[in-house]
């Protein structure tokens, strides 16, 4: 049987390929927020905070651009810049790395879009409010089903939070 060899485990290697799949994570998410194919490669826009944020986006381009599927990775020197690019486009945050997939979109669209997809999760809210505020379902309800239920409020909360600044995005 194998032994483990725990002097042989690089915990640098680790930790960039956590930092790694946290980038390729946070593409794929994004992607399926904004309804995009897998099939279709986007440019990623990115900026760091710190130098070491940098290099490791620099030396990890070409995986990332594989892994997540991306038409090119670019990073930006500074906010500003960046800031540009990026407007109107979700972005997302993956430690210190801020970046957006850019595509070019149809604003009328896409505000139409998020608008519906904003109308469902408030009407998601307003049931899990319901069934949350009924104290005859509260009393009767198992423990783990009131605790899933208020992990969905959490999550439809967040989801609507990310839609609205979308949204602000747009204009």
């Amino acid at each position: 049987y194998p032994e483990s060899q725990p002097g042989k485990i690089d915990e640098a290697a680790e930790a960039h390929v956590a930092k790694l799949k946290q980038l390729v994570d946070a593409c794929r998410t994004l992607r399926g927020e904004m309804n995009v194919s897998p099939a279709v490669r986007l440019p990623l826009y990115a900026v760091a905070d710190g130098e070491a944020d940098k290099a490791f986006l620099l030396s990890a381009a070409p995986v990332l651009q594989a892994l997540a599927k991306l038409k090119e990775v670019k990073l930006f020197d500074d906010e500003a810049a960046w800031s540009t690019a990026a407007e109107a486009a979700p972005v997302a945050v993956a430690g210190a790395v801020r970046f957006c997939l850019h595509m070019e979109i149809d604003k009328a669209a896409e505000r139409a879009r998020i608008g519906k997809e904003t109308a469902r999760i408030e009407g998601e809210i307003a049931k899990v409010h319901g069934k949350l505020g009924n104290e005859a379902f509260v009393a009767k309800a198992p423990a783990a089903v009131i605790e899933q239920e208020r992990k969905r409020l959490a999550d439809f909360s967040e989801t609507l939070a990310r839609l609205q600044d979308q949204l602000q995005r747009l204009g």
